[in-house]
């Protein structure tokens, strides 16, 4: 039940949509005036790929304005991490004071700066994958099970040290709950499947992540 009311918590709210928008201009820009040497890359990148003719050829099916649409969709939803990065704190200091009160850690900004170097890290792994996959988004069946995959992959190491970086040691926690951390951000990524629910997922995951992690804070690392 925390995780619902924590959604819509007014100022996890506002912590919410300020890095959405951010990130939504961000991306408007960037394809308003680079979308055709973007979409010209990836048509280099299939050429060159094992079924290549046929990749194109579904592509091509697909039509020029709805792969932009596609692609600005998904670069949208896949660097929340990275602009959420500066207002992470926020967030989860507001659940810890709605539910569990723990002891804060003695942080800094340097903190900070590294949870944005995880989150950079993580996309730049993303990004490479996605490059020589991103046609699996338009088979099937197949691109459920990708995004998916592709968006745990993402959000786990971020997720992570964003929700507990606060409180505890972020690999002393990753380390002892890998198993179960994976499985929750597995499952929590089943939101990225829904239409404009998805723009918000990030900070879903980190309020499950949150809770999870926080139920722990009078046990010891």
């Amino acid at each position: 039940m925390n995780i619902i009311k924590d959604i819509f918590d007014k100022k996890i709210l506002k912590y919410t949509i300020l890095p959405f928008l951010i990130d939504l201009i961000f991306w408007f820009f960037i394809f308003l005036f680079f979308s055709h040497n973007i979409i010209s890359f990836l048509e280099g990148i299939v050429t060159n790929l094992p079924f290549g003719v046929k990749i194109e050829e579904i592509i091509a099916n697909i039509g020029g304005w709805i792969l932009i649409i596609v692609l600005y969709y998904v670069a949208v939803i896949s660097t929340l991490g990275i602009f959420s990065s500066f207002f992470i704190d926020k967030i989860v200091e507001r659940i810890n004071e709605l539910h569990y009160r723990c002891k804060k850690r003695d942080v800094s900004f340097k903190d900070t700066i590294k949870g944005i170097f995880i989150a950079f890290k993580s996309f730049f792994i993303y990004l490479i994958i996605f490059i020589f996959t991103f046609y699996l988004l338009f088979i099937p069946v197949v691109n459920i099970f990708y995004q998916i995959i592709m968006m745990s992959i993402l959000n786990k190491k971020p997720l992570v040290f964003d929700s507990s970086y606060m409180f505890f040691k972020p690999k002393e926690i990753e380390k002892k709950y890998n198993l179960k951390i994976w499985l929750l951000v597995v499952l929590s990524s089943l939101i990225y499947l829904i239409p404009f629910v998805s723009l918000f997922g990030y900070t879903f995951q980190l309020i499950v992540l949150s809770n999870f992690i926080l139920k722990n804070c009078k046990k010891e690392f």
